[in-house]
C-alpha cells in the first residue's frame, strides 16, 4: 500500500505482503477448482489438510480496501475537491486493467470457445461488465465475462459509497457510508429475489468487510497498537476460525461476512497494528509481489489456463508438480504485467493532474514503524 504524505508517498510493506497473500490464496482457490472439476488431465483433486477456504481471500482484500480508502482519505471528509480526485485516482488505479482483461476474456470466448466454460455473450452484459454494474449473463449466472470481477462490482460500489461520504465533514460522512451499505442491504433482506439483479447483488452484507477495514484504519490513525505475540496468536486463531468454520460447511455467500469476513478483519488488523516489516532486499522484492497482486488476480485465470494445455503436452501425473508450475507460472506472469503494462499505463494515465490537486496526508504523524515519517 502506497499513502500520499507530501511530497513523498510512505509504504506499508505489510499491507502489500497482506495483498499478496490474498491474492495467492484465490489462485490456490481456483488451483484446487480446477482440479476438483477434472480440467487437468491425469491429476485427481485431494484432499486438502488444512481446510482453509482458499477463496477467503477476496474477503481479506475487502477489509483491506475499506482499510486503504480510509487511511488515503481520513483527512479529506468535507473538503472541495475530495470526492471526484479520489474517484479519479481509484478509477484510474482499478478500471483500465480490468477492462484489459475483461476484453480479453471475451476475445477467448470468440476466438477459443472450447477453452473455456460458457460461450454465451451479449452487449448489455459486457456493457454493464465494463461498467462495474452486475448483471445477468446469457447462461443466467450473474457474473461478468472475467469471473473474477464480480469482485470489482463491489470495490466500485464502495468507492462510489466512499466519495459521497467525502462530501461531508469526517462524523457525518463515516455515518453516511455505513448508513448506505446497510440500506442497500433492506430491499434484499425484504424482498429476496424480487428486488432486481443490481438491487440483490449490492445488497449482500459482504459490504461490511470495507467497514471493518474502515474500523481498522481508525484504530491505526490513533496509534492503537499490538505486541508481536499478541498479533501472531490473533492469526493463528484467525486461520483457526476460517479452517473449522469450512470443515464444518458454514461457507454459504449469505454468511461470508460473518464466517470468512472477521477472521479476514482479524488477519489484516493482526497484520498493520504493529510494527511493519523493515525495508531489506527480501522485504521489497515481497513488495513487488504486492504490487503485482492485482495484475495477479485479474490474470491467473489466463495463466492457469496456458498451463493447463501445456500440461496435456507434458503427461505427468504429480500433483505437487502442477500446483508448483501454476503458482510460479502466475506469479511470474502477473510481476511481468506489473513491470511492463500496468505500471507504464498508469504513469501515462497520471500524466494529466487533476482540476483541483487534493493530497491525503492522513499519516503525516504515523510511527516510524508504519512508514509515515523517515
Amino acid at each position: 500500500m502506497t499513502v500520499p504524505t507530501g511530497p513523498e508517498r510512505a509504504t506499508i510493506r505489510s499491507v502489500q505482503l497482506l495483498r499478496f497473500v490474498a491474492a495467492a490464496m484465490v489462485l490456490i482457490g481456483h488451483l484446487q477448482d480446477a482440479l476438483r472439476r477434472g480440467r487437468i488431465p491425469g491429476l485427481a483433486p485431494f484432499d486438502d489438510p488444512t481446510g482453509l477456504p482458499w477463496h477467503a481471500g477476496v474477503d481479506i482484500f475487502f477489509v483491506i480496501s475499506g482499510f486503504v480508502m480510509y487511511m488515503m482519505a481520513a483527512d479529506q471528509f468535507g473538503r472541495p475537491g475530495a470526492p471526484a480526485a479520489f474517484m479519479r485516482r481509484r478509477l484510474i488505479r482499478v478500471a483500465p486493467l480490468y477492462w484489459v482483461f475483461t476484453l480479453l476474456a471475451i476475445l477467448t470466448v470468440v476466438v477459443l470457445p472450447e477453452r473455456v466454460q460458457s460461450t454465451q455473450l451479449s452487449l448489455p452484459h459486457i456493457l454493464a461488465s465494463l461498467l462495474f454494474v452486475p448483471w445477468r449473463a446469457p447462461s443466467g449466472a450473474l457474473v461478468p465475462p472475467l469471473s473474477v470481477g464480480w469482485t470489482l462490482n463491489f470495490e466500485i460500489l464502495f468507492y462510489s459509497v466512499f466519495a459521497f461520504g467525502l462530501l461531508f465533514r469526517r462524523a457525518i460522512g463515516l455515518a453516511a457510508i455505513v448508513g448506505i451499505l446497510f440500506a442497500l442491504m433492506i430491499p434484499r433482506a425484504l424482498f429476496p429475489g424480487v428486488v432486481g439483479d443490481q438491487l440483490d447483488a449490492w445488497g449482500f452484507p459482504i459490504t461490511v468487510e470495507f467497514l471493518f477495514g474502515i474500523l481498522i484504519g481508525r484504530l491505526c490513525l490513533a496509534n492503537f497498537r499490538m505486541p508481536g505475540i499478541v498479533r501472531a496468536a490473533i492469526v493463528v486463531g484467525a486461520l483457526a476460525a476460517l479452517s473449522i468454520g469450512n470443515q464444518a460447511g458454514f461457507n454459504a455467500f449469505q454468511d461470508r461476512w460473518f464466517f470468512w469476513g472477521i477472521p479476514a478483519a482479524a488477519i489484516v488488523a493482526a497484520t498493520v497494528l504493529g510494527r511493519d516489516l523493515p525495508d531489506r532486499s527480501w522485504s521489497r522484492i515481497l513488495v513487488l509481489c504486492g504490487n503485482a497482486s492485482y495484475a495477479l488476480y485479474l490474470s491467473h485465470l489466463f495463466t492457469l489456463r496456458a498451463v493447463g494445455v501445456a500440461w496435456s503436452a507434458l503427461h505427468l501425473n504429480s500433483v505437487a508438480a502442477y500446483f508448483a508450475l501454476a503458482m510460479a507460472s502466475s506469479i511470474l506472469a502477473s510481476i511481468a504485467v506489473y513491470l511492463w503494462f500496468e505500471r507504464p499505463m498508469l504513469a501515462w494515465l497520471g500524466r494529466r493532474p487533476p482540476t483541483r490537486s487534493v493530497r491525503a496526508s492522513a499519516l503525516a504523524a504515523a510511527p516510524r514503524g508504519l512508514g509515515g515519517s523517515k
